[in-house]
């Protein structure tokens, strides 16, 4: 993996992301297209193949109507609004609305199974619950809030209007 072309950033395990930043669509392609290219050459080299399905492009910042014209093997490259990678869902004005809203649906279902065993007739310990919330609830609730939490609020400049703005105990309290 060490050999796999620069301009293919970030590397995670087969997972491989090609970035551009310009400020004219012509020149994002152009150097798109030269990226793809340069990780084609590099598969074949080691007896790989590209899965052109699961290969995506994405304008980030575009204002809507923007068409990125790239190719793998003679075959478009199909454009997205919205990209799921590494677990986190990108959309193309980076305001993780829809990772938000994933997070907090992947959240309810164990959350409504925690309450239910409260619920129940003889119910469990409140310890015992608040053990299955932080094992179960909070790890979907947490997943890669550095990353889309600071977007969200990069109106703010501290780390405690990331808190508030996540509702996420501090970690110096955790600790």
């Amino acid at each position: 993996m060490h050999d796999v072309p620069k301009c293919i950033s970030p590397k995670f395990a087969n997972d491989f992301v090609a970035i551009t930043i310009r400020s004219d669509l012509k020149n994002i392609m152009s150097d798109l297209q030269q990226s793809i290219d340069k990780l084609v050459s590099w598969t074949e080299e080691w007896g790989m193949v590209l899965n052109e399905t699961k290969t995506k492009v994405m304008l980030f910042g575009a204002s809507g109507g923007e068409v990125v014209n790239v190719m793998i093997n003679d075959q478009p490259i199909e454009q997205v609004t919205s990209h799921k990678y590494l677990g986190i869902i990108l959309d193309t004005q980076l305001d993780f609305s829809l990772q938000a809203e994933y997070a907090a649906g992947k959240a309810k279902r164990p959350s409504a199974k925690v309450s239910t065993l409260y619920d129940s007739r003889e119910g469990i310990p409140v310890q015992t619950g608040i053990s299955l919330y932080k094992t179960l609830v909070r790890p979907h609730m947490e997943y890669a809030i550095p990353v889309w939490a600071a977007m969200r609020a990069k109106a703010h400049s501290s780390i405690a209007a990331i808190e508030v703005i996540t509702g996420i105990v501090p970690v110096r309290i955790q600790i």
